[in-house]
């Protein structure tokens, strides 16, 4: 499989944080410029990511899935933290 291009990196970045956005997650909220700089840095390298970042005031963890090919798309799920 190819590797993702730097333009799709950016789309979905951009779709992936204004979906943060739509379900009530902003910039005032912990956690969030850490997942934006991890978006940032994905967009510029290209490396896969998988990694968790704590959103403690709703007691969820944001895991992280960016690919490196275009086999699969980006993606945030929200997970309880119990």
């Amino acid at each position: 499989m190819p590797d993702k291009s730097k333009e799709d990196r950016l789309k979905e970045t951009l779709r992936l944080l204004k979906e943060l956005g739509r379900i009530g997650y902003s910039s005032v909220d912990t956690g969030y410029d850490e997942v934006k700089a991890v978006l940032s840095k994905w967009v510029k390298d290209g490396e896969a990511v998988d990694t968790e970042v704590a959103f403690p005031r709703y007691n969820r963890v944001a895991k992280i899935s960016l690919p490196k090919t275009d086999e699969r798309a980006a993606g945030i799920a929200l997970k309880v933290v119990a």
